[in-house]
């Protein structure tokens, strides 16, 4: 069963939005990095010449793509996940706790990446007007280093999200094998 599925009525819609417009946003940068390297190998083997500063647009469209594909990817549960206790473990209630345990443990490390993200953009905001710029094209580094307070942001919503439906619904939905989008990892 879908994360979404089991949230509250009022935070399914909005949940909804969020995974569609992350999916698009995914789906768009990895076809402007292709198109990009297209182009950069048209100009530079055939034309001869370079793509000016595509490094530093693409740089930020490539911190975006991974934070949000970061951010879809926790709530998929289908990011990195090196648990061999859930294969060991046999007792129902002691797989509810473990999996329990590694949520709130998980929503704990996200809390702080996202205390210590925002420090880092107040830090950038109160250094202006003398931003960190690329060089060429002078984009402010701020506006990469947005996503990844963005992507700690939606990490640690959805990460809250899975934590309340693995305390607020039945004890069999949070045992592993009941959540098969993830690979049956809670």
């Amino acid at each position: 069963m879908d994360l979404v599925d089991q949230i509250p009525t009022r935070l399914r819609r909005p949940v909804s939005f969020l995974l569609r417009a992350k999916t698009i946003f995914v789906s768009v940068s990895c076809m402007i990095m292709a198109l990009t390297f297209f182009f950069v190998v048209i100009f530079r083997y055939i034309l001869e010449t370079d793509l000016f500063a595509y490094e530093e647009w693409l740089m930020v469209i490539c911190f975006w793509l991974f934070f949000m594909a970061g951010s879809l990817g926790t709530y998929d549960n289908s990011h990195i996940n090196a648990d061999l206790l859930s294969q060991v473990l046999q007792n129902p209630l002691a797989l509810r706790i473990r999996a329990i345990a590694v949520v709130l443990i998980e929503l704990i490390v996200l809390l702080f990446a996202v205390y210590w993200a925002a420090l880092m953009i107040i830090d950038e905001i109160d250094s202006y007007p003398f931003w960190q710029r690329t060089i060429a094209l002078k984009i402010p580094f701020l506006v990469a280093r947005l996503s990844i307070l963005t992507g700690f942001i939606f990490m640690a919503f959805y990460t809250g999200l899975r934590l309340y439906v693995l305390i607020a619904t039945r004890p069999d939905a949070a045992l592993p094998g009941a959540d098969q989008k993830g690979g049956g990892q809670c």
